[in-house]
């Protein structure tokens, strides 16, 4: 392939621009985060428990679309820090079930706003339909690509 087809294919490339919205967003949140003392690798997990107390461990791995070690490692950290607090299923000894503690509660009006003016930074300039539109193409993207992914893990099994 040539130099300007790669540069052109670079340029053009969806993923790419996705990769620097995630790395400029991470750089953007960790300030405000540092000052609540909250990483920013953090706050997926934070907002999934937050708004699913008792969410099953490996539903949580699911809806991250990460692996279970990282689970596990991300909630020890949280446990660490006081944040979540995990507990035995009753009718499955085998899954856990995480919850928020008080302190992490007593974080959310601040972890919502700091994620407020994130957005508004990403859509500064968006029309309400604009935003709506792209947040759709967003999601298809992700549709897509979980289907995909899917479909090719059962051709494996």
């Amino acid at each position: 392939m040539a130099l300007e087809q790669i540069k052109k294919f670079d340029q053009n490339s969806p993923g790419r621009r996705l990769s620097i919205i995630h790395r400029l967003s991470m750089t953007y949140l960790s300030g405000p985060l540092s000052q609540i003392d909250i990483g920013r690798g953090k706050i997926p997990f934070l907002m999934k428990i937050l708004c699913n107390e008792g969410i099953v461990q490996e539903d949580l791995t699911n809806y991250l679309q990460i692996d279970r070690a990282a689970t596990a490692r991300a909630l020890q950290n949280l446990e660490k820090e006081g944040l979540v607090y995990r507990k035995e299923d009753r009718e499955d000894r085998r899954r856990k079930l995480v919850y928020p503690t008080n302190k992490a509660k007593s974080l959310q009006a601040n972890i919502i706003g700091i994620l407020k003016n994130h957005n508004e930074v990403l859509f500064k300039d968006f029309d309400e339909k604009e935003r709506l539109l792209f947040m759709g193409m967003l999601n298809k993207m992700v549709d897509n690509l979980y289907s995909h992914i899917s479909a090719n893990e059962h051709k494996d099994t």
